[in-house]
């Protein structure tokens, strides 16, 4: 007869630890033993139902495309005897959810842009960007410079900040 109480010869593995161990920094049973204080033995038993397996990795590739699938099952059985037992509103949010959940697995968006809004912020943006430009023309600062890299050969210098700083001052 299996006992149920405390066994003192059984190992203590902190799951979160050895999960991260795994997950993140991909150490195997043995290599975190030592790390843990346990043994690989230990880290396995705790850890075999928690990591993810093949059917896990399919569900997660394909998981917009199954969301789509679950989403066609419940309008398949969408009748009218059933509508009558549903409420409108669990079937219409049951149904905006899984699209929602399919639009976010797919990268679209889920929210709804105003584009006059949009469109008034990236004038704004772009005024901006010109008083900038305007500022540091100001300053003495030259050339067009809008991927951030710095293209200047050896031996020429540009806007050397004690130019800069008497220009201001």
């Amino acid at each position: 007869m299996p006992s149920h109480g405390p066994q003192p010869n059984r190992q203590k593995v902190n799951v979160a630890a050895a999960l991260d161990l795994q997950l993140n920094h991909g150490l195997s049973y043995a290599q975190m033993a030592p790390i843990l204080g346990v043994s690989p033995s230990a880290i396995h038993k705790r850890l075999k139902h928690l990591l993810p397996d093949e059917s896990t990795k399919y569900y997660q590739d394909h998981r917009a495309d199954i969301l789509s699938h679950v989403q066609l099952q419940l309008l398949s059985q969408v009748d009218a005897r059933r509508l009558k037992k549903v409420s409108s509103r669990d079937a219409v949010v049951s149904y905006g959810i899984l699209y929602d959940k399919e639009r976010l697995e797919r990268g679209q968006s889920t929210a709804n842009a105003d584009m006059r809004v949009l469109s008034t912020t990236l004038q704004e943006l772009e005024e901006q960007e010109r008083e900038l430009k305007r500022s540091l023309g100001d300053l003495g600062v030259t050339g067009d410079r809008d991927d951030g890299d710095c293209n200047i050969p050896p031996g020429e210098k540009r806007n050397d900040i004690k130019e800069i700083n008497k220009n201001v001052l």
